[in-house]
């Protein structure tokens, strides 16, 4: 009986989770940059799961980022739907220790994204999910490095982590974040540096 509980509850959590979030932007006590460095401009295509280039592009501007679509079909319907972001009170970007760190308000909870850029220019982008297992499963693993929070709303289960800085950046050299490259493909354009607010 205890088993079939057990079962039932973790089905729920599969269902209902998207992913680890956190209380307010990451990392905690670092400034927000107002543009971002002009060194992470430019164009890039992203890596497709069978490790060639995609022909889609994301844009990174000054001031956040867009995608582009490769197919004239596809960019005529989402002309005006192309997903971008622009750094604003719901967009953060910050850095510390040689990571970039992006985090969306989505209201009660912030998302996380990581990059870091290679000497080549590329960027490793981040996502706070473990490939290869179950979300429970991650969960579990992730437990034992630092206290995870809770909370149900009338959507869906919230899991929340707050690290310090120092214990975020701990988390990704543990391997806490799932890993895509983007490969740049155009040089940054003038573009205004980015000072910290």
């Amino acid at each position: 009986m205890l088993k079939a509980i057990l079962f039932f509850v973790a089905a729920i959590c599969l269902l209902a989770c998207k992913e680890v979030t956190f209380k307010e932007p990451q990392p905690k006590g670092k400034k927000s940059l107002s543009a971002v460095p002009k060194n992470l401009q430019g164009k890039y295509l992203v890596l497709t799961e069978e490790g060639g280039p995609s022909k889609d592009t994301v844009v990174i501007t000054a001031r956040g980022y867009r995608f582009g679509y490769f197919d004239p079909e596809e960019r005529a319907v989402k002309n005006d739907e192309y997903e971008e972001g622009v750094l604003s009170d719901s967009m953060i970007l910050k850095s510390y220790k040689g990571y970039f760190f992006l985090n969306l308000n989505e209201d009660p909870e912030w998302l996380l994204r990581v990059f870091r850029q290679e000497k080549n220019g590329d960027l490793v982008y981040m996502t706070m999910e473990g490939k290869g297992m179950d979300f429970n499963e991650y969960l579990e693993k992730l437990a034992r490095d630092i206290r995870i929070d809770s909370m149900t709303n009338e959507k869906e289960t919230l899991y929340q982590i707050d690290p310090d800085a120092n214990e975020l950046v701990d988390l990704i050299r543990k391997g806490y974040f799932s890993e895509t490259r983007l490969i740049k493909v155009t040089p940054p354009k003038n573009a205004p540096r980015a000072q910290s607010q």
